[in-house]
Formats: structure tokens, sequence, C-alpha cells
């Protein structure tokens, strides 16, 4: 519904309310995603009244499979829930591949993780993989800054200083939040 030079004003007109979590349930083989169950949680997230949901990708899917649980909960929310999209895959490339794919499908907005062998020297690194994530898609991204990837020996703030929050809102036009 935007472009990324367009996120913020998307953010201030669209972002109101609870988002909560969903993650994807599997067949009781263990063998694909189960699309009822998916479909079922969904239609929970918009009964409970939540503004959106995350929908998460740290549950050893296939790419594939993300897309797909990302397709299927878009279809059964429609209009009535926004999707975020949950960056958490195995390298840049397969992020910014993943979010593309699951836009397509009807996410609306990112929540940035990191892969757990992106190990950043110093703040450019950390600056430059998130720059180059959030130049390459056109959602609105939330970044993340959580001690889970180990960054605190940059800042202790999770890796991200005052100053480099400030220099991604200065020169990144769809970070819209920090999680």
């Amino acid at each position: 519904p935007y472009d990324r030079l367009e996120a913020r004003a998307w953010a201030l007109e669209n972002m109101a309310g609870v988002a909560n979590v969903v993650a994807p349930t599997f067949t009781s083989d263990l063998q694909e995603p189960n699309e009822a169950g998916i479909r079922h949680d969904i239609r929970l997230e918009i009964e409970s009244g939540f503004w959106g949901t995350l929908l998460i990708s740290e549950t050893a899917t296939t790419n594939q499979e993300y897309v797909t649980f990302v397709r299927w909960a878009r279809e059964e929310a429609g209009d009535r829930l926004r999707l975020l999209h949950h960056a958490s895959h195995n390298s840049l490339e397969e992020n910014i591949e993943v979010a593309r794919a699951t836009q397509a499908c009807g996410a609306e907005l990112v929540l940035l993780a990191y892969p757990p062998t992106f190990y950043p020297r110093d703040e450019e690194d950390l600056y430059g993989y998130t720059r180059n994530f959030c130049d390459a898609i056109d959602m609105a991204v939330m970044i993340f800054p959580v001690p889970l990837w180990g960054f605190e020996r940059i800042h202790p703030s999770a890796g991200f200083s005052p100053g480099l929050i400030e220099r991604l809102l200065d020169d990144v036009p769809n970070i819209v939040a920090i999680k």
C-alpha cells in the first residue's frame, strides 16, 4: 500500500493498537504447515481485537513454507489484521528475498532480526546490514535492539548506541519503529 519513502506516513496513519504473535502450526506428522490450524489462529487474532500479528519465522520452516504461512494468513485475515513479516532468516540475501516474497503475499511491516552467523565488528557493520536490508525492500521496518544477537560488545544497548539509532533514522526512511 506504500513504498519505502512513504513508510513513516503509512506508520503514523496505520500503526495503532497491539500486535500479537502467531507461530505456524504443522500437521500431526510434522511434514507440512497446517493450513486449517494457521487460519484458525488468524481468526482468533481478529476475534481478540489485535491490530496486527507478527508471523514468526524462527520455527524451522523452510523459506517457502514461511511464505505459504504468510499467504494463508493474508487470505484468512483480509484487511482485518496487519501482518508483520519476521526477517529472521540465514543471511542478508535470504532476508531480502523472503521479505519481498511475503510483501507480495500481503505482509505490510517487517520486524528485522539478524542471522545467527552475522558478527558485526563495529557499529558500521551493524549500520551497513540494517541499511542494506531496508534499502532493498518497500516495507516499513521495525528495528529490534535485543541482546539475543550478542551485539553488546559493540555497545551495551544491544549494540545500538543512541548515535547509531539516530543515524539510521536520519538515513533510512522506512525505519518506522523500535521494538
